[in-house]
């Protein structure tokens, strides 16, 4: 009972309506929102253009932890998986839910694919991009600590567990037979077999994939990063990139808890904690915060168009 109270998109939902109050409560609304409105359009559409490549990388690389070959077709097939993924995630509620669907489109594309392999190379997939991640995330906050910011001691436990568990987790998928192992000592568990099989994509023959999968992953991440250094040029708040590089990632890990809907409350609290101890106006990083949400929800929103297109 605790775990689906725990769950729930509604209390998801209520918590994220406090935290916004929580935010929002010192600062002018209206006169945020009339800053909102004041941002040119052609900078909304270029953002949305940098957001379908970066979308677009993700298609890649999960298309490379699937098959052999890969060509334009294939990216366009996984990228538009991807984004029907994102899509469904606006009312799942959570991010796995989505997970479990968002490769049925490519069966049809794919007839040659069991559904194991396709369904398990999401899971795969979730997982390289969590690793990059976490390693990006432990680097910027050893960096930000080497340059004089200041973090709660439970960050540092907390994303050091986390590199070493994203360590093993490499040097295990890089150095353990799979295959072995399972032939060895669980000729008779044919639950924890099967689990082998769907880890199809682990084995040796697809370590240099999984290789590719993963710098594309680390190339991704300061790409991904970047736009809330666009977000902060427009309003004017004055972060400066290397801030950027160093905060997002935190923030961002820690928004990996599911405690707000899309983040929305959650971020715009973790800015601010974050941010303006430095120096920056409240009103300024609400901004880059609430416009990087809206932006993200509008780039999710791409799946629902891309359920008509079917070439």
């Amino acid at each position: 009972m605790l775990k689906k109270v725990l769950s729930s998109e509604w209390l998801r939902a209520v918590l994220s309506i406090g935290l916004i109050y929580f935010a929002f409560r010192k600062v002018d609304v209206l006169h945020l929102f009339k800053e909102f409105t004041m941002v040119p359009p052609w900078f909304v559409v270029v953002m949305v253009l940098y957001f379908v490549m970066t979308t677009t990388m993700g298609g890649i690389r999960w298309s490379w932890l699937v098959l052999d070959k890969t060509g334009w077709k294939d990216y366009w097939n996984f990228t538009r998986a991807a984004y029907l993924g994102g899509f469904y995630g606006l009312f799942f509620p959570t991010g796995l839910a989505a997970d479990a669907i968002k490769w049925v489109p490519l069966l049809s594309r794919y007839p040659e694919l069991s559904k194991t392999k396709i369904a398990a190379s999401v899971l795969i997939d979730r997982i390289i991009g969590l690793v990059a991640f976490v390693i990006v995330g432990f680097g910027a906050l050893i960096l930000g600590r080497s340059l004089g910011y200041e973090f709660p001691s439970i960050l540092l436990l907390v994303f050091g567990g986390l590199f070493v568990g994203t360590i093993s987790f490499l040097l295990v998928v890089f150095y353990f037979d799979y295959e072995g192992f399972a032939d060895k000592y669980l000729p008779k568990f044919e639950l924890l077999r099967r689990f082998i099989q769907v880890m199809d994509i682990l084995k040796k023959g697809n370590r240099r994939r999984i290789l590719n999968c993963f710098l594309l992953s680390l190339l991704a991440e300061p790409v991904w990063m970047m736009p809330m250094w666009f977000y902060s040029n427009i309003f004017g708040a004055g972060i400066s990139l290397i801030q950027v590089y160093i905060f997002i990632p935190v923030i961002s890990l820690i928004l990996l808890l599911p405690i707000s809907v899309a983040g929305f409350g959650a971020r715009e609290n973790l800015f601010l904690f974050f941010l303006v101890p430095l120096g920056y106006a409240p009103e300024k990083v609400l901004l880059v915060s609430t416009f990087g949400g809206v932006l993200a929800v509008l780039n999710s929103l791409i799946g629902g168009l891309l359920i008509f297109i079917k070439k």
